[in-house]
């Protein structure tokens, strides 16, 4: 099994990320059930199910989930084509290729802290900072407006630094040679939260985002990660120990539209064509986030194989 930590500062809304990626597994599962199909372990389903009916049902979570403790477990099957994205696995073309994924999250600031002291842990976080996949969580409003440094983010920052330091430690100690990578990723949350000026700054490529060319999105990542985070880009291009590859950084837009007047009621749209209620979020992201890990946990490495 294949595991992706995510590392959220406070606030960065890590528990409507969660919700969201849900949100995207079922739409995918409904519109191309014969390409993609997941299933959630039972002990899952019951925390995202109320997540996910409250993001359709117009409302941010409210509930506090110990995403640490308690990881998600997605199996994901995508039919193996010979022209298609995925590969790798048992069976023959046609079939559908299972790639399990664990996906836990802990606070940014407490990863920081545990990579500044020697600690006792548990086997659960122990996997999640040996993953291969490290998804950091960037909220819009902190984005600087001007040339100066917004704190906020210089801070997180620092801390995003040290927690990617962590975690190429542990990926450097797989037994492995091929599991000794790292796949950083960043998804900026609150996109809809964003100052103009702040978006201004960015130069974003131009059309909506899911008509970006690749290599427009290349060009954009390298530049917010060179910019917006100094000390995690010096760390991702120069690891503790240089016997782990990383890969370039990808960068992924997420946020949830509200209603005109009223920030804290989410903004609903039909889905169609299989019905049902869902938020008004970027779906064409998370459909790709969904399919970069897809192409990752089909080919990397079991975590107890690392």
């Amino acid at each position: 099994m294949t595991s992706a930590l995510v590392v959220a500062g406070r606030g960065s809304g890590l528990s409507t990320f969660f919700g969201l990626l849900y949100t995207a597994e079922v739409r995918l599962g409904s519109e191309e059930a014969d390409e993609f199909r997941f299933h959630v372990d039972r002990e899952s389903i019951q925390r995202l199910g109320g997540i996910y009916g409250e993001l359709g049902d117009g409302r941010f979570p409210e509930s506090e989930v110990d995403w640490q403790r308690t990881p998600l477990t997605f199996l994901f099957a995508r039919r193996r084509s010979p022209l298609g994205r995925l590969r790798g696995g048992a069976g023959s073309d046609g079939e559908f290729v299972p790639f399990p994924v664990e996906i836990g999250g802990i606070p940014i600031d407490e990863v920081a802290e545990l990579a500044e002291r020697d600690a006792v842990l548990d086997p659960t976080t122990r996997r999640l900072l040996s993953s291969p996949i490290v998804l950091g969580l960037i909220a819009a409003p902190d984005l600087p407006t001007s040339d100066d440094p917004s704190p906020r983010l210089v801070e997180e920052d620092r801390r995003l630094a040290a927690a990617l330091g962590l975690v190429l430690r542990f990926r450097a100690g797989a037994r492995r040679r091929a599991a000794r990578q790292l796949f950083p990723m960043f998804v900026m949350t609150k996109w809809d939260r964003v100052v103009s000026a702040a978006a201004d700054r960015l130069r974003l490529p131009a059309g909506p985002m899911i008509a970006w060319a690749p290599d427009a999105r290349a060009e954009l990542a390298a530049r917010l990660t060179a910019t917006l985070l100094p000390e995690t880009a010096a760390v991702l291009s120069s690891p503790p120990d240089r016997r782990v590859s990383v890969a370039p950084a990808e960068w992924f837009f997420s946020e949830v539209a509200t209603e005109p007047g009223d920030p804290h009621r989410v903004r609903r749209r039909w889905r169609t064509p299989v019905g049902g209620w869902e938020p008004d979020y970027p779906y064409g992201e998370y459909h790709a986030l969904l399919e970069r890990m897809g192409e990752l946990a089909v080919r990397l490495p079991a975590s107890d194989d690392a």
